[in-house]
């Protein structure tokens, strides 16, 4: 997976770690939006609702879930009364254990209170709901409408989604509706009379999906005035591929946070190795892990392998029974003291089953910053820079492969990728390399995605990511899995 070194720009890490394993990061560069959405994980004998506070149904800023103090989470089942669930705040995650149940719907409320903005004075209600997969019964068969003053039932009918929007238990029109999912356009629209939008699928996955109503009337709460009250609504759902309720495996938080590390699945487990655990902006040799750790993607507890070097901004792949870990940069001050920052050249392999880093050619240069991917026997290292303490960095024009079936392998160059990007992702896909997103020398964060066919050694350009600016690419992971 990519990771993310220091730079000019504040940085935001966003993915969820469900049976896929996604991770990203926060920034306050940008004025953001935040809604509540709730998101079920089922291991077959519980469900555990994980609840964020963002513009979708992902991780956000931890920090913001302080402000959902008194929000109530209810596990609803059609025909039975509304059972409460209790929350709890613990390692920078907010959520609620519930018996797992396939037919049930997951609502919360919570009442912000009244905001300020400028002339604007107005109170402010969130609501959320989530469930099963798109076209489970459950979604036109639960009368939720009862509990959510704003409420959202999204209906599939197997290429259209239609969200229907009721307030007070009247569908209304004029619902600002926004949507996300896998392989769409962001959606925006408005309901009409019947209180009805719809839009077209994209691709399986999770999607989010929000309403917003304003109510006129105005009121007082706890001696504030306001002039109206600001109602959303969520909702977080599936679209599987057989119509089925999607399922997920819960792991186990980390055992502390941690940003910037390099993680790999092999033998299904999930490792992770180095990353930064300071603050934002703060980097020091002991503010950098050295432990190789990794937790089984069917249950358990994380468990230290081996440790290294102290590394962070480095790639980590798998291939075979052996890890291979490439590159990144060390810290060489102490905290609190002035950043004496270096990128690293080392390469080392491990097989977790005798935990011994065993060094493999070094990089032809320093480099952090970067990604690898696997595609045949052939590891592929692509983007990033050279830190060189007090010096300029150094924004990388080459690009390397090494070939794990030879006897004696060695870094051999690339033809020269057209552009100088890091914090990208790499990705191996149908005989190709795909280099997604990053951060470039000029012209700051993009969307960009540039394709390395090894068999013709040619570079070309693919589609962009989805996204409304540049951001939406740094920091980014991506991976090949099913096609």
């Amino acid at each position: 997976m990519p990771t993310v070194q220091p730079c000019s720009i504040p940085l935001a890490i966003r993915r969820t770690l469900t049976l896929f394993v996604v991770i990203m990061f926060a920034t306050a560069s940008v004025a953001r939006a935040h809604f509540i959405w709730l998101v079920p994980i089922d291991d077959g004998e519980k469900t555990v609702v994980q609840v964020y506070f963002g513009e979708d149904a992902s991780p956000d800023d931890p920090e913001l879930l302080n402000r959902l103090d008194g929000m109530t989470l209810e596990q609803f089942n059609v025909g039975s009364k509304l059972t409460k669930i209790e929350l709890s705040l613990a390692n920078g995650e907010l959520s609620g254990t519930a018996k797992t149940a396939p037919d049930s719907l997951f609502i919360a409320k919570h009442d912000y209170g009244v905001l300020n903005r400028g002339e604007a004075v107005f109170r402010l209600k969130y609501y959320a709901k989530t469930g099963p997969s798109f076209g489970h019964a459950t979604w036109t068969d639960a009368d939720t409408h009862r509990h959510l003053p704003l409420d959202v039932t999204p209906i599939f009918d197997g290429n259209t989604i239609h969200i229907h929007v009721r307030f007070d238990g009247e569908l209304v029109a004029g619902a600002q509706i926004v949507a996300v999912g896998p392989g769409m356009d962001p959606f925006e629209g408005i309901t009409d009379e019947k209180g009805q939008v719809e839009f077209e699928k994209g691709n399986i996955g999770l999607y989010s999906i929000r309403a917003r109503h304003i109510d006129a009337t105005p009121g007082e709460l706890d001696g504030k005035k306001y002039n109206d009250t600001r109602h959303y609504s969520t909702v977080a759902i599936e679209l599987s591929d057989d119509g089925a309720t999607a399922q997920h495996l819960q792991i186990p938080p980390l055992p502390e946070m941690v940003t910037s590390f390099g993680s790999a699945i092999l033998d299904g487990h999930l490792y992770v190795y180095g990353g930064h655990t300071g603050s934002a902006h703060s980097y020091s040799l002991k503010e950098q892990g050295n432990v190789l750790r990794r937790v089984s993607l069917i249950g358990g507890e994380w468990e230290n392998i081996a440790e290294g070097p102290h590394l962070q901004g480095l790639a980590l792949v798998a291939h075979g029974s052996t890890l291979y870990r490439i590159g990144g940069f060390t810290a060489k001050n102490a905290a609190g003291e002035k950043h004496d920052l270096w990128s690293q050249d080392s390469v080392a392999a491990i097989d977790p089953a005798e935990g011994k880093w065993i060094d493999l050619p070094p990089l032809p240069e320093p480099r952090s910053s970067h990604d690898a991917a696997i595609l045949g026997d052939v590891i592929y290292v692509v983007g990033g820079w050279s830190l060189v303490g007090e010096g300029e960095s150094d924004w990388h024009k080459t690009a390397w492969a090494l070939d794990l079936s030879e006897e004696k392998p060695e870094w051999k160059p690339l033809p020269e990728p057209p552009f100088q990007r890091r914090a990208l992702a790499l990705a191996a896909h149908e005989g190709k390399i795909h280099a997604i997103g990053g951060m470039q020398q000029e012209g700051g964060p993009t969307t960009r995605v540039d394709i390395f066919d090894p068999e013709t050694g040619e570079w070309s350009q693919g589609p962009s990511l989805v996204g409304e600016d540049g951001i939406t690419g740094f920091g980014s992971s991506a991976f090949a899995t099913g096609g």
